[in-house]
């Protein structure tokens, strides 16, 4: 299997979030959820009567994890239709998807001759994730993984085996169509990692995002996203401010500050099945380009460093 291994380029994927531009990590990856998020999030919030920032962040999740669920698996294996997905009047119409808050929200109907079966994906955290920018502007936002903390637990020659085969679809019904990501031979299962860049209206550089924690990467990285451009929160207010995860019916709100709890109260008022936990999984490690330079910050939930060095 490792001599027939072979890594594989594939082009950013791309998408506008008002006058900005949002890159990150296409399929098998789930960078195109960021772009999803955020496009839905300006439509719902355009439409809400409340004008309840947090709720239009969580029903944006909703939308985009049903859709990621169940169209996003390795383009070489299935027909991705991310094109589609990310189309400017698809997001427009899905915003009207909003399901109820106490109903479980269901993907986007993209009128495609061949379904997908319903996705049965559990994906571990087991992963970390780093930004750099250095002196001549040049950017990284890299995210690893090896799926459950220590993969497989089995060390070859000096480096660690991951357990990425979890990251199929484990279970299917034997009438219905395979779901997009159900394992098959030579294929690369779906991954949440989500490294991510943002550019101004004039193409430089603003912002460097990114964190591990499995399947609520997506939420996390938006959170960052949603919180510097539009919340107005600094950098590592962004970082700090408390996750909140909606894949599927449930509403996981991070309850460890009192800021947490109100969430949790407000959403729980909405009628959303909230889940209070005391803390999330979170790594995200971020740079933002400010006009008086490079502002970093760090996710102290886990051993978050912000470091800078000058050239000797």
């Amino acid at each position: 299997d490792l001599e027939n291994y072979a890594p594989k380029t594939r082009e950013a994927v791309c998408g506008e979030f008002r006058a900005l531009s949002i890159c990150s990590a296409s399929p098998p990856s789930s960078g195109g959820a960021q772009i999803m998020i955020a496009q839905l999030y300006d439509h719902l919030l355009k439409d809400a009567s409340d004008g309840d920032k947090v709720r239009a962040f969580v029903d944006a999740q909703r939308l985009a994890y049903a859709d990621r669920d169940h169209y996003f698996a390795d383009p070489d294996y299935v027909e991705v239709p991310l094109k589609a997905l990310l189309g400017v009047d698809y997001l427009r119409q899905r915003a009207s998807d909003r399901a109820d808050p106490d109903a479980a929200p269901r993907h986007g109907n993209l009128n495609r001759g061949v379904l997908s079966g319903s996705d049965t994906t559990e994906e571990a955290a087991g992963t970390t994730h780093l930004s750099i920018v250095d002196s001549d502007g040049n950017a990284v936002s890299f995210t690893a993984t090896v799926e459950a903390a220590f993969g497989s637990s089995r060390w070859v020659q000096g480096f660690l085996l991951n357990n990425e085969m979890t990251d199929f679809a484990r279970s299917y019904e034997s009438a219905d169509a395979l779901p997009a990501n159900a394992v098959a031979p030579g294929k690369r299962p779906r991954s949440s990692m989500s490294p991510t860049f943002v550019f101004d209206a004039a193409g430089d550089l603003l912002l460097v995002t990114g964190s591990p924690g499995g399947n609520s990467i997506p939420a996390y990285v938006s959170k960052t996203i949603i919180g510097l451009l539009d919340w107005n929160l600094s950098p590592q207010e962004a970082v700090d401010f408390p996750n909140i995860v909606a894949r599927g019916k449930k509403v996981r709100v991070e309850t460890a500050e009192a800021r947490g709890s109100e969430l949790a109260k407000s959403l729980r008022a909405y009628g959303y099945e909230v889940q209070e936990r005391e803390g999330e999984n979170s790594g995200l490690h971020l740079i933002y380009i400010s006009d008086d330079g490079l502002v970093g910050a760090a996710d102290r939930r886990r051993e978050g460093t912000v470091r800078a060095w000058t050239d000797p």
